[in-house]
């Protein structure tokens, strides 16, 4: 199969400005962002107003299944988008299964060199099953529904077939944009990372932020949460893990900005609605 580069129309559209509200009432519209509890792992489901899912990491087994089980229709059994952001098995493991049982349109990852047999499964499955291969870089993005975008920030070039001491740092970074209201998704991504993102977007801000690498201590660093300055930090986490993440250092850093914090491992599964008058988040969503 060829694998191509992201060429896609931009369609923008104007919104007035959005605000971060609880919702006890789930009948909302909109686009939908469910962040997953899947244990000690990412997974985050997009999902527009036309019925179109976009799928970003899998988490460590086959949890996701039922998870999505739960979400989509019992008919539907399409992804339009599946999105790897780095091959650690605790964001890879759930994407094989989805590729074994869903029909899958388009698959985006690096392309990065890993040696490890479930990265090469699906490597593998993905040439078999998707119709479309495409190697993120920075300036590709995703023309979505309901005036909204997802847009790859990082990694800034083709890393396909580079190696990397820390595989964590080839992890995809993308931005949720609709009118002017953000959400960033750091992946696994470390502080090096984050410099370099500060580097090149110095106007990087985002109202909710997935802190990188499960919130350790390797990542979310100081400089970088003042200057994404979000309302809202998630924080993918399984409960009881041997990682003994979230950090306490992190925890301190984001209680020190009075920023509010959701945890899978706490608050469990979290669906955000974003409409034209707000963002609205419901915990726990199942």
């Amino acid at each position: 199969m060829k694998i191509k580069r992201i060429i896609l129309i931009i369609v923008i559209l104007t919104l007035p400005a959005l605000a971060l509200k609880y919702s006890t009432n789930p009948s909302h519209t909109g686009l939908e962002v469910y962040f997953l509890d899947v244990g000690q792992g990412d997974a985050v489901l997009i999902r527009t107003s036309t019925g179109k899912n976009i799928l970003i990491d899998g988490g460590p087994d086959n949890s996701i299944l039922e998870k999505l089980g739960r979400i989509l229709p019992y008919t539907d059994r399409k992804i339009d988008v599946i999105i790897l952001t780095h091959p650690h098995a605790d964001h890879l493991i759930g994407l094989n299964a989805i590729l074994d049982r869903y029909l899958v349109n388009t698959v985006i990852y690096t392309g990065v060199n890993y040696q490890n047999n479930d990265y090469h499964y699906f490597q593998e499955i993905a040439q078999q099953k998707a119709s479309t291969i495409f190697l993120a870089k920075a300036g590709d993005y995703l023309n979505l529904d309901d005036g909204c975008q997802l847009n790859i920030l990082f990694p800034f070039s083709n890393i396909s077939e580079q190696d990397f001491k820390n595989i964590n740092n080839s992890s995809i970074v993308s931005e949720l944009s609709c009118a002017t209201e953000k959400i960033l998704l750091m992946g696994d991504a470390e502080t090096p990372v984050e410099k370099e993102l500060m580097a090149n977007y110095p106007d990087l801000q985002a109202k909710i932020l997935k802190l990188g690498h499960h919130g350790s201590k390797t990542a979310s660093s100081p400089g970088f949460i003042e200057q994404v300055n979000p309302d809202l930090a998630i924080i993918s986490v399984g409960k009881d893990n041997k990682y003994n993440l979230p950090s306490p250092e992190v925890l301190d850093r984001l209680q020190e900005l009075e920023l509010k914090v959701i945890r899978t491992d706490v608050d469990k599964d979290l669906k955000i609605w974003l409409k034209d008058d707000g963002i609205y988040y419901k915990k726990p969503y199942f």
